[in-house]
């Protein structure tokens, strides 16, 4: 993950690039003597994302939950209804999902050498989800 602390932006425009981000910190006119955070994130699949927060850690926070949020609303419909219908995801589903979010994401490649609970507690973390 690549940051900075110079200008995040080029003529108002972001120059992230997919799955980099970028932030810098800066004293608003309002509250100069304060400090606050600029973050920029671009998507794996070239959307931007951009918050302001009074620390670096609440806008990585704040990023997460977008890229969660997102990344849930990628879950194939068929896996999607099997979580809500509280039935058990098989390893190569979990690591076929991961697969379509981050096609070279070790779990996605090598499922079948992990541990069903690694694989869960990853899946988890990338679709928002809670499943056991």
């Amino acid at each position: 993950m690549k940051t900075t602390d110079y200008s995040i932006t080029k003529n108002g425009l972001s120059v992230c690039r997919t799955g980099e981000e970028k932030y810098t910190a800066f004293h608003p006119a309002h509250r100069p003597n304060d400090v606050f955070y600029q973050l920029d994130y671009r998507h794996k699949d070239n959307d931007s994302f951009s918050t302001v927060a009074p620390t670096l850690e609440q806008c990585r926070e704040k990023r997460d939950k977008w890229v969660r949020a997102k990344n849930h609303n990628r879950l194939y419909p068929s896996i999607l209804k099997k979580i809500q219908d509280g039935k058990r995801l098989t390893k190569s589903e979990m690591g076929y999902q991961i697969g379509q979010v981050d096609t070279f994401h070790v779990m996605s490649i090598s499922w079948d050498s992990f541990l069903r609970e690694d694989i869960v507690l990853t899946f988890n973390k990338i679709f928002g989800t809670e499943i056991k």
